[in-house]
């Protein structure tokens, strides 16, 4: 078995710990009904949901080398350069900034003290919102900081 798609992922965390109907799932995600009914099949056939009457509900049985394959260090690796992909060459309604910046290690510190505080925040509001907002209306949002000498070192030796 691979890892996840992006769309099988979201049908998934859509599904979550309930049981849910095709077009639950299709309203609550935004997939185009054709594609989210595939995906929906291949998740069944591949065990990862079951069928129960109208609803589908993820399989219990998943092993723990399964829950690995689609949970793992290399699984997030691949959902989120998908996902980095995607808003990158999203055309619209897009806030994506990107720079270089000198820090000195006092205003990294700080950046860093910045960064803990936004994390909270999103912590927090994705907490009061996740049961009202649909999936299909979240944002995806992504940070973080790298040394250009270990980022370069990185592209060279692909490690």
């Amino acid at each position: 078995m691979k890892g996840l798609s992006s769309l099988e992922r979201i049908i998934l965390e859509c599904v979550g710990k309930g049981s849910l109907s095709f077009q639950e799932i299709q309203t609550q995600t935004g997939i185009y009904e054709n594609i989210c009914f595939n995906l929906i099949q291949a998740l069944i056939i591949r065990g990862l949901l079951k069928n129960e009457g109208v609803k589908y509900k993820i399989s219990s049985s998943l092993s723990p080398l399964v829950l690995e394959e689609i949970n793992g260090h290399e699984a997030k690796i691949a959902e989120s350069l998908e996902m980095i992909e995607a808003v990158i060459e999203q055309t619209s309604c897009r806030v994506f900034r990107f720079q270089k910046i000198a820090l000195d290690p006092k205003d990294e510190k700080i950046f860093l003290a910045m960064l803990s505080n936004f994390e909270s925040f999103l912590s927090d509001a994705h907490k009061k919102s996740q049961a009202s907002v649909p999936l299909k209306e979240r944002k995806i949002i992504f940070w973080g900081m790298g040394e250009v000498q270990n980022l370069m070192h990185k592209i060279v030796t692909g490690r």
